[in-house]
């Protein structure tokens, strides 16, 4: 993988990957920063859409750099933020790299790994999920849980499902949260290196990880186990893929 320094001195052209329904509208802009486009092994990918373009991209692409630049035909962006912009912050190595630890679920042979969170959920909705959760081998109280299930979240993916549940996002570490669950239950907080595991009691549920359209069915006493992975999302972002300045901008165009 080559690096943005190599390209700062002059040495040799890093190679990008443009990922997203419109993102081969940026071939011109990428020729003219003096990047060079490619379909394999890419040095980097641009992820052009919005949230669920980047993990997507991620998913397809993992553990490459990603540069997340919000689709103009779509959306309303302050010059911050404009595709000119990033690209020129980009090759001029303002940008910071940010590491970000996954999360990875296994249960009956099969695993996934989730950028934003992974969510265990009643699979029909008439019926509530019963549920046991603990973490390091400790239960976390009531030792049987009943609601619609629960999301264990990235600090990354905290301003997603996580916050439509909590009311609330949070910076560093992970964290579960409760969905319509019988008795109010406080968000959990987890680490690198702590085992969660989740028994169903009264099924059938369904964990699924990001936007990712293959989940695992998980049956009445089988266990899933979520940890933090060693595998690591690698993103450059300023903020991520909008500011408070583009959200004013889409909330008036919305307006309108």
């Amino acid at each position: 993988m080559v690096s943005l320094s190599s390209l700062a001195k002059g040495k040799i052209r890093v190679k990008i990957l443009l990922f997203g329904k419109n993102s081969k509208s940026l071939s011109p802009i990428l020729n003219d920063f003096g990047f060079e486009e490619t379909t394999t092994s890419p040095d980097l990918v641009i992820s052009y859409g919005g949230d669920g373009t980047l993990l997507a991209s991620e998913r397809n692409y993992p553990e490459i750099p990603k540069l997340p630049i919000r689709d103009s035909n779509v959306c309303k962006k302050c010059s911050n933020h404009t595709e000119e912009t990033l690209l020129s912050l980009l090759k001029e190595k303002q940008l910071k790299l940010e590491k970000i630890h996954k999360l990875a679920a296994e249960s009956q042979g099969r695993k996934l790994l989730a950028l934003n969170d992974i969510v265990v959920r009643n699979t029909t909705p008439i019926h509530a999920l019963r549920f046991n959760l603990k973490i390091n081998e400790k239960n976390v109280s009531p030792v049987v849980i009943v609601g619609d299930g629960l999301v264990i979240s990235t600090a990354f993916g905290s301003t997603g499902y996580y916050k439509s549940i909590t009311k609330k996002s949070f910076e560093k570490g992970y964290s579960i949260a409760f969905s319509n669950t019988t008795k109010d239950l406080h968000p959990v907080n987890f680490k690198r290196g702590d085992l969660i595991e989740i028994k169903i009691i009264r099924g059938p549920a369904a964990v699924s990880a990001d936007n990712n359209p293959k989940f695992i069915t998980l049956e009445e006493n089988d266990i899933v186990e979520i940890q933090v992975s060693n595998q690591k999302a690698l993103i450059y972002r300023p903020e991520i893929l909008r500011c408070n300045n583009c959200i004013i901008k889409r909330e008036k165009r919305l307006d309108h």
